[in-house]
């Protein structure tokens, strides 16, 4: 509806022979009043200075030009020069219309995104440890995310970049195999660094199963090898199986250990030597990226000729370069901020334009049981699972609550409030509006009120401001999708669902939807209740959350 607003204001523009400005540049947006009608514009207020004319002199022109288009019931022109508009009954009616009849493809706009491929890398949690509530937000947010460019038309595709080498790989192994000996009843020390936990322990337990004592006879490198791929193997087919238990699929997992072997990280060592935008110093090798907006110079090799972290991490950008995507968007933790800059500036020495790439930092998780915080400590093994948060609370629930805040603000999880199956507790409240809606229909049919004896005429029977509030929601549907896809601001969509479900409650417990004696009003209020339905079922269905019929 705004971008047909906007398109009847510029056809407005140019029959009052006003040079209009370009259809994107003309502001329509959702008043903060509902006095003030429907949608609300400031052209006039843009435009007054360049025409030279008053404010509220070309307000009054446009609204009374627009009053004539059926669209509108009325046209207001308001002080200091806005135009507020309010939309036509007939219309809102329509729109009950479109959206039963459209169904599951209500609010998808296949246009928006044709043609437009877009990469999203998300969660790629090092394979070092289960999945935490950390991962678990990138989960929920990056597949949601990804859903909601789909129902755009973008093809996307999901990524998990596996951090299987490094530092942290070899601290897991170190670990790993100190608890190995352990078991073995062979003498330990104490790591300085290092992964604890139960899983350590269940890991080695595996190996000795698999492998028994004569592990200990093979050589110190041979040793190391088994542990590394026997770990790995158990820790990445567990985030899998979770991620799945999370209705989570990714379409790539990238490995960076295979990007290595493939002489990736060589080939962007050799790439930027010939750009002469790195140099030698203290022994190091160091990257110009202070003249890419980065804070400072980066070193990218040190004194023992092993790469920092930063050149796989080009090595692996350049592959989603390479493969062709229109745009790349990163799912990163509030830890990876500094890491931006570098990478930016590596990838624009190169000669790739870093325009392409989005950057989203998902802030803290904090879990809340029984009004108290969680201490914890992936190090220390003092954590709570993505696993063990779905057996504690149900899928649902958990992606749910972890996209009910913006991106880049610190989330808290209340244990307690997600398992309680009252209005208390938003996606229950939520669902339910969806189930009790399949009641409403259950209890139509045994009053033999029928669907299908609906006509649409019967629509004008609905007048209650209840009513057409709700209708009003329903509209704005998708333009609230179009506009998640641009700005990535899934929270809104759990919001926009908690206060349609909220306007549906009040509206079911005020008035009466089946009623025997008023057949074509029951089925007005049922053809209304099925929209909302339909709505709720959309976009749960994006947010990857069930919608039950019963609760």
């Amino acid at each position: 509806m705004i971008d047909i607003i906007k398109e009847k204001i510029w056809l407005s523009l140019k029959a009052l022979k006003v040079k209009a400005p370009p259809k994107s540049k003309i502001n329509v947006e959702y008043p903060k009043h509902k006095i003030h009608g429907d949608y609300a514009s400031n052209i006039s207020l843009n435009l007054a200075k360049k025409i030279r004319q008053k404010p509220m002199t070309l307000a009054k022109k446009l609204a009374t030009h627009l009053s004539a288009d059926p669209l509108f019931s009325k046209v207001t022109a308001e002080k200091p020069g806005f135009i507020n508009f309010h939309i036509a009954n007939k219309i809102l009616y329509s729109t009950l219309q479109d959206i039963n009849k459209l169904g599951p493809k209500y609010g998808t706009d296949y246009e928006r995104g044709a043609g437009k491929r877009i990469l999203v890398e998300f969660v790629s949690a090092n394979p070092t440890g289960p999945l935490n509530v950390v991962n678990a937000r990138a989960a929920a947010f990056g597949d949601s995310l990804a859903n909601i460019l789909i129902a755009q038309g973008y093809y996307v595709e999901r990524e998990y970049y596996i951090n299987d080498a490094g530092h942290q790989i070899d601290l897991l192994v170190e670990s790993v195999e100190n608890e190995l000996n352990r078991l073995d009843e062979i003498q330990v020390e104490e790591l300085q660094e290092g992964y604890k936990g139960k899983y350590i322990t269940e890991i080695a337990a595996r190996i000795l199963e698999a492998e028994g004592t004569t592990i200990h006879q093979l050589s110190k490198r041979d040793i190391t090898q088994k542990i590394r791929d026997f770990s790995l193997d158990i820790l990445i087919n567990d985030q899998k199986n979770t991620l799945s238990l999370f209705k989570v699929c990714f379409d790539n997992w990238i490995s960076e250990n295979e990007l290595r072997e493939k002489g990736s990280v060589e080939d962007v060592l050799a790439y930027l030597s010939e750009t002469e935008k790195i140099y030698d110093k203290d022994g190091a090798v160091w990257m110009c990226s202070s003249e890419f907006g980065d804070s400072k110079d980066r070193v990218i090799m040190r004194s023992d000729g092993t790469v920092t972290y930063i050149i796989p991490d080009i090595a692996y950008h350049i592959t989603k370069y390479k493969r062709g995507f229109d745009r790349i968007i990163d799912i990163l933790g509030p830890d990876h901020h500094g890491h931006i800059p570098k990478l930016k500036a590596g990838i624009e020495i190169l000669g790739y334009k870093t325009s392409l790439m989005q950057f989203i930092l998902l802030q803290h998780v904090t879990i809340l049981m029984n009004e108290e915080k969680v201490k914890m400590s992936k190090r220390e093994g003092k954590l709570i699972t993505l696993r063990q948060l779905i057996e504690e609370v149900g899928t649902d629930a958990a992606r749910f609550f972890f996209l009910m805040r913006k991106s880049n603000t610190p989330l808290d999880f209340d244990i307690e409030l997600a398992k309680k199956r009252s209005s208390e507790n938003p996606v229950y409240y939520v669902q339910y509006a969806h189930a009790r809606i399949a009641s409403i229909e259950k209890k139509a049919r045994s009053e033999r009120i029928r669907a299908h004896d609906f006509k649409p005429e019967y629509l004008q029977r609905l007048g209650h401001d209840e009513e057409f509030d709700i209708i009003r929601m329903l509209m704005k549907y998708p333009e609230l999708i179009a506009h998640i896809s641009s700005t990535y601001d899934v929270n809104l969509l759990t919001s926009y669902l908690i206060d349609l479900a909220g306007e549906f409650h009040k509206y079911y417990q005020k008035y009466k939807i089946i009623n025997k004696r008023y057949k074509k009003l029951s089925l007005a209020r049922l053809f209304l209740c099925k929209a909302v339905q339909t709505v709720i079922r959309n976009g749960l269905t994006l947010l990857g959350i069930s919608a039950p019929n019963k609760m």
